[in-house]
C-alpha cells in the first residue's frame, strides 16, 4: 500500500431534507461527536449541513467496521483533526501508523471529507476546497465577479483570466479558489488567510506561498456534477474540488488532474441524503 492513500467522499445534498430526518441526524451527532455540539436549528439548512457533513468520519469507520467505542477523534491547536484507535486492537509496531488524518468541507449542496491514514504528523496535512461554479450575487456578470474575487488573486493569476470566454474564466478562477482553499485547510490556517499570499501557476505546475514554493504539495483536482431538487425542478450544479496533501520536503509539487468518473472511482465516492439516512441506524454501533 502507497504511504498515506487518500479517500475522499462526497456528500450530495441532492433534495430537500426534512424535519424527521434533521432530528435523526441531529440525535445521532449529538450521542456519537462529543467534541462539538450544535444548536437545534431544524429549519436552518446550514445547521443540517454542519449536522449531516460532522456525520461523515462516523460513516468512514462503519465501512471499516470499527465500533464507535473503539476510537476517538483528536485535534491539535490549528483545528486539525485525527482519529487514534484504541490501541489494545492494534499491533504496537502498527499503532503509530494506524492514524487517519481528515478534514471536512461544504460548499452549498455539496459536502466532503477528505482521509488519509499513518503517522500523526503526516496525516493532519491533509485539506479539501470545494467552490460551486457560480456567481455571487446571481446575476452578476463573470467579468464582474472575478473582479470583486480579485483581492485573492495574484498578478499573474490575473492574467491567467484575462481574454477569455467567460466560461473559461469561471472555470479558471474556481480552479485558483478550490487550490488556495484546499492549502489554506491543510495547514489549518483561519479564516481571514490573505488568499494573495499564495500563487498557482497551472499551466507550469507550480506554486508558492509568500514567495516559496510549496515543494512536496500533491494537489488532486476533479470537477462534482450535481442534480438538485429545488422543489419540482431538478438543477444542475457544478462544483470544483481540490485535495491537498503534504507528502514531505523530498517530494516534488505534483497537480493530479482527473477528468472522467472512472478516473475518480479508486479514491472517491459519491453518496447522497437517502444513503446517509438509510445508514444511520448501523452508525451508533
Amino acid at each position: 500500500m502507497a504511504e498515506c492513500p487518500i479517500l475522499v467522499w462526497m456528500l450530495s445534498l441532492n433534495r430537500e431534507y426534512t424535519v424527521a430526518e434533521y432530528d435523526q441526524c441531529f440525535k445521532l451527532v449529538e450521542e456519537c461527536i462529543k467534541y462539538t455540539s450544535f444548536p437545534y436549528q431544524p429549519r436552518n439548512v446550514d445547521s443540517f449541513r454542519k449536522i449531516i457533513t460532522a456525520m461523515l468520519p462516523l460513516l468512514m469507520m462503519r465501512h471499516r467496521r470499527i465500533p464507535r467505542a473503539k476510537w476517538k477523534d483528536c485535534s491539535n491547536s490549528q483545528g486539525k483533526h485525527w482519529i487514534e484507535q484504541s490501541e489494545e486492537d492494534i499491533p504496537p509496531e502498527k499503532f503509530n501508523h494506524s492514524m487517519i488524518g481528515y478534514h471536512l468541507a461544504i460548499s452549498n449542496s455539496l459536502c466532503g471529507m477528505a482521509m488519509t491514514q499513518g503517522e500523526r504528523q503526516k496525516v493532519v496535512n491533509i485539506g479539501l476546497g470545494i467552490v460551486q461554479y457560480t456567481v455571487e450575487p446571481r446575476g452578476t456578470s463573470v467579468a464582474t465577479y472575478v473582479e470583486s474575487m480579485s483581492h485573492k488573486l495574484t498578478a499573474l493569476e490575473l492574467r491567467s483570466l484575462e481574454n477569455q470566454s467567460e466560461g473559461v474564466m469561471l472555470r479558471r478562477l474556481c480552479i485558483l479558489l478550490a487550490l488556495k482553499d484546499s492549502y489554506i485547510r491543510a495547514i489549518g490556517q483561519p479564516i481571514g488567510f490573505d488568499y494573495a499570499r499564495l500563487e498557482f501557476d497551472v499551466s507550469n505546475s507550480q506554486a508558492t506561498g509568500d514567495g516559496t514554493p510549496l515543494a512536496g504539495w500533491e494537489f488532486r483536482v476533479f470537477t462534482a456534477n450535481l442534480g438538485v431538487a429545488r422543489g419540482p425542478q431538478l438543477v444542475q450544479e457544478q462544483y470544483e474540488c481540490v485535495c491537498a496533501f503534504y507528502r514531505g520536503p523530498s517530494s516534488d509539487i505534483k497537480f493530479v488532474w482527473h477528468q472522467t468518473p472512472r478516473e475518480l472511482e479508486s479514491w472517491v465516492q459519491f453518496i447522497n441524503i437517502d444513503q446517509m439516512i438509510k445508514v444511520i441506524p448501523k452508525l451508533t454501533a
